[in-house]
């Protein structure tokens, strides 16, 4: 007789993490942490100063359009005042004045922007081309502050006429950004109202979680081992991001030292696979086979959708507790508000989508809850392991204490999920929609064309 095969995963279960290397992990992605959270800030990346005048005229425009709404509706659908879209497009373009680069056009903007707010009849800035301010109102492409510091000369110089000032009010452009916040950010919102009717199944399903067992092979994994294989993933992630930003920035170049031009479609699929790099060397660690990080995890089956609706309306009430309650200080950190030229024009949808809508979620899910939150889980109690990995899933992500509190619920929401529904196919569905509902109205209302 032959004989039996000695099962694989015994043996993985029985590796040991020595603490030393473990404490070392831990100290490397510490400093990282610390370093990017609190370290010096070396200037901004290209495209920024575009980008913070992109938004600023698009935010002004909404808040002088739709800016008259109820106050309620006007939180919901994130539309400012024309008081708070001043303030707060002055200290992004003062946040680039200060590090010196802000360029001409954004000096011109700043100082209009300035002048308007005060309103105390100073004389505004001469702008770096008054010809071309001229051009850009008649050709429609002009931005927010041009026609303001027309308004103050109260008139169009245009073909050797002078001709009455186009109110700005009745730009077909302000109106169509107005329109399309309303129209997408409405939609989210009637996603969520819909996501209230299945809160009694949230409800059972995190109870469920918060007294879950662990079971099965992904149940025995030892938190060191689990905590070891995270962490290694978790700095093998940086290096592959160093080698994207390496990209993006065009520092690699070709013969002659001509930078390398990367097809939109391409990048789309260099971005997803540097995400799913440290997914697939967690896995080598943990799994034998392919098809069993689909069974053990729980990605062969469909989500439960009762949970994730339920859940993401959770997280649009808590974020708007948290945008307007608990951390109302709206001061940027960001010039551009996170905004990129990458998901500029369709392609960039593309990236959107595909980047932060899909792949990020199915890879992050992975790594902190299929083998973060499991492995902690696995040592201590499920609420333990639920804050801890929420923590960390919250400080790898760089944002403010809005940011971070708001992504530190996400992390929450999936580990319940996930231990709730046994399926870690629920965690990326919910982890997929939440991305979906900030990065799809994003792009229509700041990067589509106007």
């Amino acid at each position: 007789m032959s004989k039996q095969a000695a099962n694989p995963y015994r043996s993985i279960l029985r590796r040991h993490m020595p603490e030393p290397l473990l404490a070392l992990l831990i100290f490397v992605m510490g400093v990282w942490l610390w370093d990017n959270h609190f370290g010096p800030k070396y200037g901004w990346e290209d495209g920024v100063g575009r980008m913070a005048l992109r938004k600023a005229d698009r935010e002004l425009r909404l808040a002088e359009t739709a800016g008259d709404l109820p106050e309620l509706p006007r939180k919901l659908l994130g539309i400012p005042d024309r008081e708070h879209a001043l303030t707060h497009a002055i200290l992004s373009l003062e946040m680039l004045e200060n590090d010196r680069t802000l360029d001409e056009d954004g000096a011109f903007a700043l100082g209009v922007l300035r002048v308007v707010r005060k309103n105390d009849g100073a004389l505004m800035p001469p702008p770096p081309d008054p010809d071309l301010i001229f051009r850009r109102v008649a050709q429609g492409s002009d931005s927010w502050w041009d026609r303001e510091y027309l308004t103050q000369l109260g008139s169009v110089r245009r073909d050797g006429t002078v001709q009455a000032m186009p109110e700005r009010s009745k730009d077909p452009r302000s109106r169509e950004v107005a329109l399309r916040a309303v129209l997408s950010r409405g939609a989210v919102w009637l996603l969520a109202l819909c996501g209230l009717a299945f809160l009694p199944a949230v409800v059972r399903g995190y109870w469920t979680a918060l007294r879950s067992q662990p079971r099965g092979y992904i149940g025995h994994w030892p938190t060191a081992l689990g905590l070891g294989v995270f962490l290694l993933a978790y700095l093998a992630s940086i290096g592959f991001g160093k080698a994207l930003d390496l990209l993006i920035s065009q520092k690699w170049t070709g013969e002659g030292g001509q930078p390398v031009s990367i097809a939109p479609g391409l990048f789309a699929l260099i971005d997803a696979a540097t995400r799913f790099l440290p997914a697939l060397l967690a896995f080598a660690f943990l799994f034998r086979k392919g098809r069993h990080v689909y069974t053990r995890l729980g990605l062969n089956a469909a989500p439960d959708g009762k949970l994730v609706l339920g859940s993401f309306a959770l997280l649009m009430i808590a974020d708007q507790v948290l945008r307007h309650f608990m951390l109302g200080a709206d001061i940027p950190d960001d010039p551009a508000g996170g905004l990129s030229e990458m998901e500029e024009g369709p392609w960039g949808l593309v990236l959107a989508l595909t980047s932060a809508c899909l792949a990020a979620p199915a890879a992050e899910e992975i790594l902190y809850r299929g083998v973060l939150f499991r492995s902690l889980a696995n040592g201590l109690r499920v609420p333990a392991a639920t804050l801890i990995s929420a923590a960390v899933f919250a400080v790898v992500h760089f944002y403010d204490g809005y940011g971070l509190t708001s992504v530190g619920l996400l992390g929450v929401a999936c580990a319940l999920c996930f231990a709730g529904s046994g399926r870690l196919v629920t965690a990326i569905c919910l982890h997929a929609l939440y991305n979906f509902a900030i990065k799809v109205p994003e792009w229509i209302v700041y990067h589509a064309p106007l």
